[in-house]
């Protein structure tokens, strides 16, 4: 009888994170009823704070089922959970320091509940049965695909029949209107439209012929509506997760890995049929101004020139390059050796190298000038011990769910959600949007499918398809 109880407690609580998951891909789009002000929603709070409230109410019925149900305490201390809790436990040891330094007890309140409330998914999930878990990564694969296919849909609704109307309220285009689906950001939209992709990449090459073509075609979608969030650094990751997809497929499936290429060339011809045919991110007499479009083509003349386009002196205007080269620079200045980057058209000459202890533990009483990628913020926010934790923490199941996709009985879903990770990896490069909604929550779920679905692959388990459940993108049937 306790069995059976269970066992609908924790189907309950599949219909309820799958329903969190809907909730949290979609809420961002309630700002839209508010006003914007200096780039943010005057929202009331207590509208902001719903999704922090339904999710602790999800949380604790996963901690009731995980550890007082099944009482599975003792994954709680493998090892890969100690590093992120230890990483959780750094950030807020620093935060804490910060709050009797600088009485920034808000700012702390805001980091425990950005980081620790979705970080702590991780080892709660872990202690779920091992049914449970797989049908939970299955449907929200299903889910990453539908949400990314119905928001692009929407965005293109809006930026057809409503062109005036823009929901990016930061808008450096000059009159053109980004995709941003439900999330009010379009490097945000574009990071999980590539979520949708590195699920379809899966289905691609695992699917029969005719589901094939439809899984290309939804490929074909997502590129598109990439490239209309204007997010190009999105648009580069999109080709490099397609790329690794067909490397990988190439090891594991043989000629089935041909797919993807072809997907790739199909992607880059239509980008420029629609690009040069119709309102684009790219540079016209509407908004000229698009600068890492622009920084493109003038790289290109002079390639083939020997000059830029307006015959001005090459100087890259896209804040996507000066900010790394900003970022390089202080990273450098802070281990002491001397920038060659240009910054505001000075090069910045040697400076005294950052002590010791500011390297190791951060400097809380400000930011680095230029923190836009993850891994840089983190080292200037809570040092080199911070910056080390969090590698490991990305890069471990990294490095397992490539060693476990080249064992024989691999689940094929664990090709979806290591691409998954890698395309945030790559984004935190030059992007910080860790504690941002709904990419903290994304980017955690993600990190629990792959070590779970790494301890799938190191038993001698049935190969499941890809969210076949609700895609229908493979032959594969559980067993």
């Amino acid at each position: 009888m306790r069995t059976l109880e269970a066992g609908g407690a924790e189907r309950v609580l599949l219909a309820a994170f799958v329903g969190f998951t809907l909730f949290a891909l979609c809420f961002q789009g309630i700002f839209y009823l508010f006003e914007y002000r200096n780039g943010d929603s005057i929202a009331p709070t207590y509208v902001k704070l719903q999704k922090d409230i339904v999710w602790t109410i999800v949380l604790s019925f996963v901690f009731y089922i995980g550890v007082i149900q099944t009482r599975k305490i003792d994954t709680l201390l493998q090892p890969y959970n100690v590093i992120l809790l230890s990483f959780c436990f750094w950030v807020v040891a620093v935060k804490v320091v910060e709050l009797f330094a600088y009485d920034t007890y808000s700012v702390l309140l805001l980091t425990v509940k950005n980081l620790v409330l979705y970080a702590v998914m991780v080892p709660l999930l872990g202690m779920l049965g091992e049914e449970t878990k797989r049908s939970l990564l299955q449907q929200i694969l299903g889910v990453f695909v539908a949400v990314a296919l119905i928001q692009t849909a929407f965005s293109a609704a809006l930026f057809i029949f409503y062109p005036d109307y823009a929901f990016w309220k930061d808008d450096p285009y000059y009159g053109f209107n980004p995709f941003v689906g439900w999330f009010s950001n379009p490097n945000r939209f574009g990071l999980f439209l590539n979520l949708g992709a590195a699920v379809l990449c899966t289905a691609l090459v695992s699917a029969n012929a005719r589901r094939a073509l439809f899984t290309a075609v939804g490929l074909l979608v997502l590129a598109l509506s990439i490239f209309y969030t204007a997010a190009l650094s999105q648009l580069i990751v999109y080709f490099g997760i397609l790329s690794y997809a067909a490397a990988i497929a190439a090891l594991k499936m043989r000629w089935r890995c041909i797919r993807l290429p072809i997907a790739i060339m199909a992607a880059i011809l239509a980008i420029g049929f629609v690009g040069l045919n119709f309102k684009s991110p790219l540079p016209d007499e509407t908004h000229s101004e698009a600068a890492l479009a622009w920084d493109l083509r003038n790289m290109a003349s002079l390639a083939l020139y020997g000059k830029t386009l307006d015959g001005e002196s090459f100087r890259f205007t896209s804040d996507s390059f000066v900010n790394r080269a900003r970022e390089i620079s202080n990273l450098l200045e802070s281990f002491g050796f001397r920038s060659a980057a240009k910054v505001g058209g000075e090069i910045k000459g040697r400076v005294a190298k950052a002590p010791l202890q500011q390297r190791l533990f951060g400097h809380p009483e400000q930011m680095a000038p230029a923190s836009q990628s993850q891994f840089a913020y983190i080292y200037f926010r809570y040092g080199l011990v911070g910056l080390l934790l969090f590698v490991g923490v990305l890069v471990i199941p990294a490095v397992r769910g490539f060693f476990a996709m080249m064992r024989r009985n691999a689940d094929q879903m664990l090709l979806s959600y290591h691409l998954c990770l890698v395309a945030f990896i790559v984004t935190f490069l030059g992007d910080n949007g860790l504690l941002d909604y709904p990419t903290n929550f994304l980017l955690f779920f993600v990190l629990f499918a792959n070590q779970s679905l790494v301890s799938f692959s190191a038993k001698p388990v049935v190969e499941l398809g890809v969210s076949s459940a609700m895609l229908g993108a493979t032959n594969g049937r559980r067993k």
